[in-house]
C-alpha cells in the first residue's frame, strides 16, 4: 500500500450537479435528445445504413460534396470502388461531412490505413469528424484504439467523452462505466446508463442502482430501457429501485416494464402518495424475493448436472483405443486414417464418454485430430471449441457465448472442461473470456479452476474481475493467494471482487491486506472491505460500518446500512435507529437491515411489520428505546 489513507487507483469523486427537477431534466433531455444523439451515437459501421446523415438539398452542402459522401457510403455498404488515393484525398476534404464519411467508411471496410485516419481525425477542428473518428476507432477495437479512446475519457466536450465510453463499451471493462457514472456531465453519465444493456451481472446491478439516484431524469429513464433486456430475475430489484423514484417518468416506465414480466407489479400506485408507495413497494419487493429468492448474478435455477450415461463397456474402450492408435501411427494412409476417424464418428454421443473412460485409465492425451475432426460431429461443445481457435474474433466471440448457454443448461463434461482450459488459457479478448467462465460457472474441477487462475492474470481488468467472481461463487477452492493479489490491482473493480471472494471464504489467515483497505480514499470500497472482515468475523468489519454510517456521501451510508443487514450484528441496533432519520433510500435500508440485526429480541409479529413506513419506524423506535 501507498501512504496510509491512500488509494492505489484514481479516485474520482462525483461534482455535485446542479439539482435538476423531473421537468427540468425531461424538458432538457426533449430539446438535446435528437442532436445529442445524432452526435454521440454514430450507427456502428457496415451496419447495412449510412453511418453519416446525408444532407438534404437545402442544406448548402456543395453537390461536389454530396456526390462523394454517397460514393464513400455506397462502399461502406459494399457497393462500387473507392481508390486509396481518393480514400486519402477524401479524409482530407475541405467539407467536414465528407472528412467524417471516409474515416467511417475506412473502419466499417476495415483498411489497413484505417486506424491512422481515425486517430489523425481525432484532432479535427470539426466535432462531427471527432466523434465519426471515436464511432471508427471502437468498431476498430485493439490496444492502440482502446488506448486513444480512453485518453478521451478526460476530454474537455462532454460529448466526445460520451462517444468515448459508448465505444470502450465494447470493450467489456467495468471500471470505464465506473469512471462515467461519476462525470459531472448528465450526457456520459446517460452513455454509462445506456451500455448497462449488456450488463446483466453484479457490477451492472449496481451501477444501475447508483444511477437511478442521478439527478437527470433522462440518466434514470436510460437505466429502466436498458434492464429491459435483462432476465427478470436480476432486472427486477433494479425495477423495484426505480418505483422509488421522485421522478413520475421513471416510476411510470419500470412499473410498466415491470408488469409486463410480473403481473403482480400492476398494482403499484404510479401517483399515489409517498406513504402509499413506500408500502406498495415493500409488499411487492417481499413477494419478488419469495419468487426470485436466489443472489444476483446467480441463475434462479440450478445448472442440471450432466445426467450419469451408461458405462462404457470394455469392447467399446478398446475398440476405440485401437482407432486412436491407427490414427497415430507413422506413415499411416489417408484412406486407413479416414476410415478410423468415420469408425469414431460412428460412436455418436456416447463416444464422449468412452473417451472419457478411456482417458481416466491411460491419462494419455487424446490426438489434436479427434478434437478438431470427431467430437465436433458428436457433441455441440466440441463444436464450439474448435471455433474458439478462429482467426476473427466475432467467430470466438460466438463460440463462447454458445458454451456459455450450454453450459448453463447443462455441466459440462469432464473431457469438455479439460479441452476447455487447454483451449482458452492464452485466449487475449474479453468478450471471448466472459462466455468461457460462463460455461464453467457452476463447476470448481480442477480444470476448471486452471482456467479461472489464468483469467486472474489477464491483461484486460474486465476478465480479472470475472475471475474473482468465479471464486467468489465457490469458496471451497482454496484459491486465497490469488485473491490476496488482486487486492494490489490498479483496477477498483478488480479489487472490489477480490475483496468480496475474500469475504466468502469463511476463514482467511492473513487479513492484514483487507485491514489495510479500511485507509483507502474510496469509502465505497472501505465499505466492502468492513463487510468482508465482518464476514470473517473480524471486530475491525463491524466497528468500521459504523463509522462508515457517518460519512458525509448518502450513497455510502445506504450501502453502510445495507452491509450491517447482510451479516446482523446487535451492536448495530443504534446505528440503524439513528439512519431511520435519514433520507428515504437510507430509512429504507436501515429498515430492512433492523429487521435482520434485532428482529430476534423483540416482540415482532407478521401484524408487526405492516403499516406505513412511518408506523413500522415508530414501533422499532419504540420496541428499541428510540424516541417513538
Amino acid at each position: 500500500m501507498p501512504g496510509l489513507g491512500c488509494s492505489r487507483w484514481p479516485v474520482v469523486h462525483r461534482q455535485e450537479a446542479t439539482a435538476q427537477t423531473e421537468a427540468e431534466a425531461s424538458r432538457e433531455h426533449a430539446t438535446t435528445s435528437a442532436q445529442a444523439r445524432a452526435a454521440e451515437e454514430p450507427a456502428p459501421p457496415a451496419s447495412g445504413s449510412d453511418t453519416t446523415v446525408l444532407p438534404g438539398p437545402a442544406s448548402g452542402v456543395p453537390a461536389a460534396a454530396r456526390a462523394k459522401i454517397e460514393s464513400l457510403q455506397a462502399w461502406q455498404r459494399g457497393r462500387g470502388d473507392v481508390r486509396p488515393a481518393d480514400l486519402a484525398r477524401s479524409a482530407q476534404d475541405l467539407n467536414p461531412l465528407v472528412r467524417a464519411a471516409a474515416v467511417e467508411a475506412a473502419a466499417a471496410r476495415r483498411v489497413p490505413e484505417a486506424e491512422k485516419m481515425a486517430a489523425s481525425a481525432l484532432e479535427d477542428p470539426d466535432l462531427q469528424v471527432r466523434l465519426a473518428a471515436v464511432a471508427a476507432l471502437g468498431a476498430l477495437g485493439g490496444d492502440k484504439a482502446t488506448a486513444s479512446l480512453q485518453s478521451l475519457l478526460d476530454d474537455r466536450g462532454e460529448v466526445v467523452r460520451a462517444a468515448a465510453v459508448r465505444a470502450l463499451a465494447r470493450e467489456a471493462d467495468d471500471a470505464i462505466l465506473v469512471r462515467a457514472w461519476k462525470d459531472r456531465s448528465w450526457r456520459v453519465r446517460l452513455a454509462a446508463a445506456e451500455a448497462l444493456a449488456t450488463r446483466p451481472d453484479a457490477t451492472g446491478a449496481q451501477l444501475a442502482r447508483e444511477l437511478l439516484d442521478d439527478p437527470s431524469a433522462a440518466v434514470q429513464a436510460a437505466v429502466v430501457r436498458s434492464v429491459e433486456r435483462w432476465p427478470l430475475a436480476q432486472a427486477g430489484p433494479v425495477l423495484l429501485a426505480a418505483l422509488a423514484s421522485n421522478a413520475r417518468s421513471t416510476r411510470e416506465a419500470a412499473a410498466r416494464q415491470l408488469a409486463a414480466a410480473w403481473p403482480d407489479a400492476a398494482e403499484f400506485p404510479i401517483d399515489g402518495s409517498p406513504s402509499q408507495r413506500a408500502d406498495a413497494l415493500a409488499r411487492l419487493d417481499a413477494a419478488f424475493h419469495n419468487r426470485f429468492p436466489s443472489d444476483l448474478g446467480t441463475p434462479a435455477k440450478a445448472v442440471q448436472e450432466k445426467p450419469p450415461a451408461p458405462r462404457p463397456s470394455a469392447e467399446q474402450v478398446a475398440e476405440a483405443r485401437r482407432l486412436i492408435q491407427a490414427i497415430e501411427a507413422p506413415g499411416i494412409s489417408t484412406r486407413v486414417r479416414e476410415e478410423s476417424f468415420r469408425r469414431l464418428a460412428g460412436f455418436g454421443a456416447s463416444l464422449v464418454g468412452i473417451l472419457e473412460c478411456m482417458t481416466a485409465e491411460s491419462r494419455s492425451p487424446l490426438p489434436e485430430a479427434v478434437y478438431r475432426d470427431v467430437l465436433p460431429q458428436c457433441a455441440p461443445e466440441f463444436a464450439a471449441m474448435v471455433r474458439l481457435g478462429s482467426a476473427d474474433v466475432s467467430a470466438r466471440r460466438r463460440a463462447a457465448e454458445e458454451l456459455a448457454a450450454l453450459g448453463q443448461r447443462q455441466a459440462l463434461g469432464p473431457l469438455a472442461r479439460s479441452r476447455l482450459a487447454a483451449v482458452a488459457e492464452k485466449e487475449p479478448d474479453a468478450l471471448v473470456w466472459r462466455g468461457t467462465l460462463g460455461a464453467i460457472a457452476h463447476d470448481a474441477s480442477e480444470p476448471s479452476l486452471r482456467l479461472a487462475c489464468a483469467a486472474a492474470s489477464h491483461p484486460a481488468p474486465e476478465v480479472r474481475r470475472l475471475a474473482c467472481e468465479y471464486l467468489l461463487r465457490h469458496p471451497e477452492a482454496k484459491q486465497e493467494p490469488v485473491l490476496l493479489a488482486a487486492l494490489n490491482d490498479p483496477h477498483r473493480e478488480v479489487v472490489c471482487a477480490a475483496v468480496r471472494a475474500l469475504g466468502a471464504r469463511g476463514a482467511l489467515e492473513d487479513r492484514q491486506p483487507l485491514k489495510r483497505l479500511l485507509g483507502t480514499a474510496d469509502e465505497s470500497m472501505r465499505v466492502e472491505a468492513a463487510l468482508a472482515l465482518a464476514r470473517l468475523g473480524d471486530p475491525a468489519g463491524p466497528a468500521a460500518l459504523e463509522r462508515l454510517a457517518q460519512s458525509t456521501d448518502p450513497v455510502v451510508r445506504r450501502q453502510a446500512a445495507t452491509a450491517m443487514g447482510q451479516v446482523p450484528n446487535p451492536a448495530y441496533k443504534a446505528t440503524l435507529i439513528r439512519l431511520l432519520d435519514d433520507r428515504y433510500s437510507i430509512r429504507l435500508a436501515a429498515l430492512e437491515s433492523l429487521s435482520k440485526v434485532a428482529g430476534g429480541e423483540t416482540s415482532r409479529t407478521p401484524d408487526a411489520e405492516r403499516g406505513t413506513i412511518e408506523e413500522r419506524i415508530a414501533r422499532w423506535k419504540h420496541e428499541l428505546g428510540g424516541t417513538p
